[in-house]
């Protein structure tokens, strides 16, 4: 599967949801609002920054993700995972890094017990940065990989 069939499936697999959150939790809007308990949690693991060159979760989000592990499978939801990468180094590098980034993610989701079929991961590489890249701050913000959510009927 390329690239550009992994960004269509995902684009069509989150098509027809209601934005909550700032655009990065996703809710069916057949289903019922989500608890605040939920929105909270997705609040906290909505974006996963990353070291300069490291495809690694680092550890102050483990716990955080836990608890979206629990919220994944109590109330059945689909995860797409779109991990990015500043501008520095080559482009095809970045890329490659992004991919691993979200396949990090994954793969540890899975390992707590959420269905490896209902996760998407998408690499950006360098192509969407959120913040300058000129700068150190700028940066770290680019090295990411941002999590959506949707209610699976």
């Amino acid at each position: 599967m390329n690239v550009m069939t992994i960004t269509v499936f995902a684009t069509l697999f989150f098509t027809q949801v209601k934005a909550v959150n700032s655009s990065v939790l996703f809710e069916d809007p057949k289903s019922a609002a989500l608890s605040k308990k939920t929105t909270a949690i997705a609040a906290q693991v909505k974006i996963l920054e990353y070291d300069t060159d490291k495809p690694l979760i680092r550890d102050v989000y483990y716990r955080n993700l836990d608890e979206l592990v629990k919220t994944i499978r109590a109330n059945d939801y689909a995860v797409a995972l779109r991990g990015h990468a500043d501008s520095r180094g080559k482009y095809k590098y970045n890329w490659v890094l992004s991919d691993k980034r979200a396949i990090s993610v994954k793969d540890y989701l899975v390992s707590k017990g959420v269905k490896e079929n209902r996760i998407v991961t998408t690499p950006f590489g360098s192509s969407m940065p959120i913040a300058t890249n000129s700068t150190a701050a700028g940066r770290q913000k680019n090295r990411r990989v941002e999590i959506e959510l949707k209610k699976i009927n």
